[in-house]
Formats: C-alpha cells, structure tokens, sequence
C-alpha cells in the first residue's frame, strides 16, 4: 500500500490541470520550451533557503503558464497545502503540484533540491497533452549572494531510450530521502515492459545511477542505507570506507563513469555519495604554477578519475585517488572527509601518479615527468607534504629519447618507505 501511495504522489506530477484564459497572460509552452534557457531571472530578496513558491513565481512571472498560475492562485502565502486538486510542501519535501482534474490540458510539478555550495537547484516539469504534446523540464540554479537564477543544461540531456518509438515522461520525486529525477520510458504497443531511469542527486547535480524495469524507491527508515548493492569497495581506514559504482559504463565514444561513495565506520554508519569522476574533467596544471597542490571542487566535475584509491596511514579522514583519464597523464588528488558535509579536494602537479609513503615524516612521494630542450623525457621524484606544500623533488630516471609521454611509468605502485 505505501508502494502504491508514493507512485500515485508521484504521477501526480502529470495529471491534467485548467488551461487559463488568453487575457491573464499565459505564454504557450512550446514558447517556454524552446526559450526558457536564454533568460537569467532576477528575484527580489528571497534570502538563503528559498521556498519552491517563490522560485516559481519568479519563473512565472518571466514564463507565465495556465498551471503555475492556477498553483500558485491555490498556494497563496501558505506552507503546505494538501486537497484533492493541489499539493503544497514548503518545508519538509520541498516540492509541489497542481491537478485539476479532466478540465483542462496542462500539468506542473515543481521542486527545489538545496546544493552544498549554499545555492539551490530549483526543477519545473510542464506538460501539455492538447491540442499538441508537449513536454519537457526547465532547471535554474539560485545564487542567493545575487538572487539571481540562471538556467542550466537538464542532467539527462544525453538520454537516449533504449527502445525506438518509447513513450517517455519524467517524475520529480518529492522527498528529502529520495531527490531522484526520473525518466519514464513506456512502450506504446506493450511490446517491452517499462523502463525507469534513475537520475540521483549528489549534493549539486543529478547523475545518472541507474535502469530498472520496477520503480525503486527507499523506504523511510532510520538505518536506510543508499548504498547500492552494486557498489565496490575500493579501500577503507579506521574511519571511512570508500566505495565506487558505475554511473555510466564505457562505450565506444567514452570511458567508463565512475561515482565515489563514502560510508563512516563505528557508531556513525552514514553513507553519502560524494562525486561523479568524470573523464573530461578541466585541466588545472596551468593553475600550478608554484609547485604546489590546488585546492578543487568535488561538485563542479573536477575529479577526472578513481583507479587508484589508497588510505593515508596516518590521518584516518582523507584518502589518495589518482588515475589517467587523458592517456597521458596521472591525476592525482587527496581527499578530506574530516566533515562528511563538505568534503575537501587537493589536485597535485604530479605527472606520473603514486610513489610511496613516508609514514615517519607524514609526506607522500609522487612522480612526474620533464623534458629536455633537447628532446627526450625523465622522470623526477616529488615530496610533499599531505596539505599539498611542495618540499623536494630529485631526478630518478634519465631522459628517454623519443618517448610518448602516455600514462608515463603509472602502475599503481604502492610501496611504503
């Protein structure tokens, strides 16, 4: 029965609500639908945490629809709202919904997601099934240090259905627990079961995690785990356990995308997602131009890679990862999960990816490459300290003439010294 209840909460996003009148101002959706990504809305002091009304009267007020008019009439000033036509949650799910019934021909669902840089993720689905079929997802992100929202790409814009023909629609689940967006791909003729596509939120952005042919939903409990049964675990310390899954298996264009979990140990057991590793992350080596590790952002898609994944034996909160997602070279990263809310990144200068440990001086070993104006490569040794400070490097190998540069002496090497 609670099965059945959270999916009818859920399709209700796409139930049918009152088409307004020409005269109070309503644009068509076809119009919203091919424009909405070429405004930035301005919103008038709506501080830190946002409620989902206000974000949508201000998309209405620049993308005014018969739906968002007839929710945000129901809504008014209030915080939750609860009857058979209209569903308000303000404070708990974050989310709400319109349905008017068989009078009329558009639907709305509206839901905000809040983001670990402080910003919020506002979501708004708008469907029209007369005269014409039209559906899509708008997404704006809101700045509250300029109370600005700026739109962005949707998170499943390189969707492809898996069958040819599919009918497909989307879910904005509703609550805090459950913060997935999901494509519904449905065959017109029965002739493959229905296909759910699962895009989860990580703390800034949606992934994709996964298709089932049965609607997955966790139940609210208090020991709910997220983790998936598929999840990997790539290493642990005295305090955290670090797991991957494949949020996006290799094809013939790509490489393998991987997500990083993270699960304490002891008495706290809670598990986050924390990031999506992805293969075209930006380049940062022009940024160190001292020698010294960066500090980057696990949310904005600069972790590039998690081949290798090694606890620091002495501070039981962070980890090394490193890879070579450019075929080239080695990235090599520390990361802190010292506060599990806002976990911290280093990216270092290294070329050639894992050396060793110095257990008694508290240094990690990296290696990396030069080349002579001659021509040829050689490999250098570099230590550092495990806040990302530069303290020596030496040469270890001579030049190598004609040498390719590609993934240059990276085998994973784990020794201690």
């Amino acid at each position: 029965m609670r099965k059945l209840v959270y999916i009818t909460i859920a399709v209700c996003l796409l139930l049918a609500c009152r088409v307004g009148a020409p005269e109070n101002g309503s644009i068509d959706l076809a119009t919203i639908r091919d424009s909405w990504r070429g405004k930035t809305i301005g919103t008038k002091n709506l501080g830190e945490s946002p409620t989902v009304i206000q974000l949508l009267r201000a998309f209405n007020e620049v993308w005014p629809s018969a739906a968002a008019d007839s929710l945000l009439e129901y809504a008014g000033d209030k915080l939750y709202v609860s009857e058979d036509d209209v569903f308000v949650d303000c404070e708990d799910m974050f989310f709400a919904w319109y349905d008017h019934g068989d009078t009329g021909s558009q639907r709305i669902g509206v839901r905000n997601y809040s983001r670990q840089n402080g910003h919020t993720l506002f979501a708004v689905l708008l469907e029209q099934v007369n005269p014409e079929e039209i559906l899509f997802c708008c997404f704006f992100d809101y700045d509250p240090s300029t109370g600005l929202m700026a739109p962005e790409d949707e998170p499943y814009a390189g969707f492809k259905p898996q069958h040819d023909g599919s009918i497909i629609s989307y879910w904005l689940t509703e609550n805090d627990y459950d913060q997935d967006i999901i494509i519904v791909e449905t065959s017109p003729d029965d002739s493959y079961p229905t296909l759910y596509h699962h895009y989860t939120f990580d703390g800034m952005r949606h992934d994709f995690s996964g298709s089932s042919e049965e609607y997955i939903y966790p139940e609210y409990e208090e020991d709910y785990d997220p983790l998936p049964e598929s999840a990997v675990l790539r290493a642990e310390s005295d305090h955290y356990r670090i797991y991957t899954t494949v949020a996006r298996p290799a094809s013939e264009e790509d490489p393998e995308v991987l997500a990083l979990w993270v699960k304490g140990r002891g008495e706290d057991e809670e598990t986050r997602r924390i990031c999506t590793t992805y293969a075209y992350a930006e380049p940062k080596w022009a940024s160190m131009t001292e020698g010294n590790a960066i500090p980057v952002s696990i949310d904005s898609g600069d972790i590039a890679c998690a081949e290798n994944i090694i606890p620091i034996p002495w501070d039981p909160d962070k980890f090394y990862i490193d890879g070579c997602p450019d075929a080239r070279n080695v990235w090599s990263y520390i990361l802190d999960f010292s506060d599990i809310d806002d976990v911290k990144a280093l990216q270092f200068p290294s070329t050639e990816g894992f050396l060793s440990f110095d257990i008694p001086g508290k240094r990690i070993h990296l290696g990396a490459y030069r080349y002579h104006a001659e021509g040829g490569r050689y490999s250098i040794e570099q230590v550092y300290t495990i806040d990302g400070k530069k303290v020596s490097e030496k040469i270890i190998s001579p030049a190598i003439a004609g040498d390719s540069g590609r993934c240059p002496g990276h085998q994973g090497r784990h020794g201690l010294v």
